[in-house]
């Protein structure tokens, strides 16, 4: 198919534009009607974009314009005859500015007096503007062996080098399942039409007015080329890595001469959380929010459980119990998999929505299977289902983290006995005083942001004795600790897990308080840290995030729940009633691998501040560091805010020196550096 070129005029604005294609004689009456049609668009379009306004219109023929806000560029694609929106014109509709349009020769006129409206628009706001025309390459299968594969094209390729130059750069870094781009470059010798003769590219001069093209031929690896059939899973991430060239390419071209002045080039992206996305977010939130995955796997009969084993001579553990699920699990699923997040343009959101579909459901899948037998509590070698889905949703100790944890417990090795015996004799905090001290360091943060409502609840058979449920801080009834674990305690608990939640809170995007895929990795770690900081990690509280790593190991690797507690009581030293809490929190729904997230989680960010980032973006939500970079992407675009409190600790002139102190050091560093002795009890 050949299609007729957008010739940009340097009279954009003149009435003309378009008549040279065809002659007013020429047309036929359905082309004067498209014509004006298109003529009436661009009134309203322009009209909008003066005042800084969203436009997004549908065009004839099946085409649509988006322009997020006043921006120099078009992302431009015109597709088969009445075939729109097809597979290609998707690769335009990550941009905050694009249009897609019917290739029909009867549109052109329309087209082209539009695109020459919006350019002259434009080009009075920024000085200069660029068209950037997306086109399908028809290629031989075999040739290209689907490899990513781009011909870049300007009649202004003098005039604007570096943006070429940009672009150029930016595609030959994208790789896709590990085959790495192919960028030509036409020119005089080699012309795009030698090479694809069904395209005609534009040859008209415009340097001088500041209106430049661009045209960006794509190997369409993401669809069959004998059936047509689509890969979406191809064409999602060439979606999301050609934005990011074409973003690139437009901050060379926008780009200020100082450095300093130049914004990010995520900042070209699209600045607004449309209504699909809005609609999909609120969606995965509802559906997040209509369970408590840690509450539900959390064993009801503890103390009658710890009883039981002890009166079997500490060889059976009794069944436990778990709360019933007010919900069938399928039908959660049957409503998260309603969802169309393939509606979703912005390819950064809809990976973030697709991550978290896939751990939703995993979750749903574990609480389906966590009342089936739990043959992992015995040397059964054929895991429970809960347990496959565990590990699914956390991984395997790795061979490098079972080994630190190794370390910690030889280097820190004994103790334990004593420290129960000590921790007895020490100043306790019964659960009625916490839930007085928990309220105080509340209304704190209440004070600082009003949205900060947390509640705080009494109740019975916590696993952990203290955990945080979305906007609720649970306590149970017979919790007793320590007086100098309590500030640390505080600072876990409600100065990053509930504090977290709220700003997550203030967020247009709701996934940053229900909690991105793999949140609780991140949210861990900076919870221990919080603990270092404020002088309550003890040697004790390490070496029980270590026995935790080494008890989900073990427990994965098939041993049994009496072979485990004897592992934690005689070889490592801790008291019976710790060795039986570890054992069971790994064991509970016949397998749960999350303790292993403490260290990992701890260990991974001292790595992240090793590398000099920063550690307050960490707090805008839920998020797991793997989401850094979208994160950042997002708030240059102006979907997520900043924070809007940090920590209390973080105010404290030591805690941050010692914050400073922790880049470049390793977990081990901490013990020779900085641990406590043993003088507090344990948490969570």
């Amino acid at each position: 198919m050949h299609l007729p070129d957008v010739v940009i005029h340097p009279t954009w604005c003149d009435a003309s534009i378009g008549g040279d294609v065809k002659t007013q004689s020429e047309h036929s009456e359905s082309d004067r009607s498209l014509t004006e049609q298109y003529r009436a668009l661009a009134e309203i379009v322009c009209a909008r974009l003066a005042k800084n306004e969203r436009v997004r219109r549908s065009l004839p023929g099946g085409g649509r314009l988006r322009f997020d806000r006043q921006l120099p560029f078009l992302c431009l694609y015109r597709g088969p005859d009445h075939s729109l929106p097809d597979s290609t014109s998707k690769l335009i509709t990550t941009e905050a500015a694009y249009l897609f349009a019917s290739g029909a020769a009867e549109h052109h006129a329309g087209i082209s007096h539009l695109v020459g409206a919006i350019g002259a628009a434009m080009q009075e706001h920024f000085g200069m503007f660029l068209l950037l025309e997306i086109t399908s390459m028809d290629c031989c299968e075999n040739h290209y062996e689907r490899r990513p594969s781009f011909v870049i094209d300007s009649p202004d390729a003098t005039a604007i080098p570096s943006t070429l130059q940009a672009l150029n750069e930016a595609l030959q870094s994208i790789t896709i399942a590990g085959k790495q781009a192919v960028v030509t470059i036409a020119n005089q010798r080699t012309p795009l039409r030698s090479a694809l003769p069904d395209l005609e590219i534009s040859r008209t001069p415009h340097v001088e007015h500041g209106c430049f093209s661009l045209r960006l031929a794509v190997h369409p690896i993401f669809r069959d080329s004998t059936t047509g059939v689509v890969f979406p899973i191809v064409l999602q991430a060439l979606r999301w890595k050609l934005a990011t060239a074409i973003r690139k390419a437009v901050g060379e071209f926008i780009g200020s001469e100082s450095k300093e002045e130049r914004l990010h080039f995520d900042a070209w992206g699209p600045s607004a959380l449309v209504k699909a996305a809005r609609l999909i977010d609120q969606q995965l939130c509802e559906v997040s929010e209509s369970f408590d995955f840690l509450l539900q796997v959390t064993p009801t009969n503890i103390k009658e459980a710890w009883e039981g084993f002890k009166d079997s001579g500490y060889r059976e553990l009794p069944p436990l119990q778990y709360r019933y699920l007010p919900y069938h699990p399928s039908q959660l699923k049957r409503q998260l998999f309603a969802i169309e997040i393939e509606r979703i343009e912005d390819p950064t959101l809809a990976h973030l929505f697709w991550e978290k579909q896939a751990e939703l459901d995993r979750q749903l899948t574990a609480l389906r299977d966590l009342h089936l037998p739990e043959s992992s509590l015995t040397d059964n070698p054929n895991p429970s289902l809960f347990l496959l889905s565990s590990l699914q949703l956390y991984g395997r100790p790795d061979e490098s983290l079972v080994d630190l944890a190794t370390e910690i417990l030889q280097k820190l090795s004994g103790g334990s006995q004593e420290h129960s015996r000590r921790s007895k004799r020490l100043d306790c905090v019964k659960a009625t005083e916490l839930v007085a001290h928990a309220h105080e360091e509340i209304d704190h943060y209440h004070s600082r942001m009003s949205e900060f409502n947390a509640t705080v609840e009494l109740a019975d058979s916590i696993a952990a004795g203290i955990m945080v449920s979305q906007h609720r801080l649970l306590i149970d009834r017979s919790l007793s600790l320590p007086r100098r674990r309590v500030e640390p305690l505080l600072h876990h608990e409600i100065g990053t897990h509930l504090l977290t939640y709220f700003n997550g809170r203030c967020q247009p995007f709701r996934q940053l308080y229900a909690g991105l895929a793999g949140y609780e990795e991140l949210q861990e770690g900076l919870a221990v840290l919080s603990e270092f900081l404020v002088g309550g990690l003890t040697r004790h509280r390490l070496r029980t995030l270590a026995a935790r790593v080494l008890a989900v190991h073990w427990m994965a690797s098939g041993r049994s729940f009496a072979w485990l507690f004897a592992q934690l009581n005689q070889t490592h030293g801790f008291s019976q009633r710790q060795a039986f809490s570890t054992a069971l929190r790994v064991f509970r729904g016949g397998g749960y691998a999350k303790d292993l997230i403490y260290l990992r989680g701890l260990r991974d960010l001292l790595t992240y501040l090793a590398s000099g980032h920063d550690v307050e973006p960490l707090y805008v939500g839920k998020i797991g560091l793997r989401h850094v970079p979208f994160i950042q992407e997002l708030r240059r675009r102006g979907i997520v805010t900043p924070p809007r409190i940090l920590p209390r600790f973080l105010e404290d002139e030591l805690v941050r020196k010692r914050l400073e102190e922790c880049r470049g050091k390793s977990i081990l560093d901490l013990i020779e550096d900085h641990l406590q002795p043993e003088k507090t009890g344990t948490l969570k």
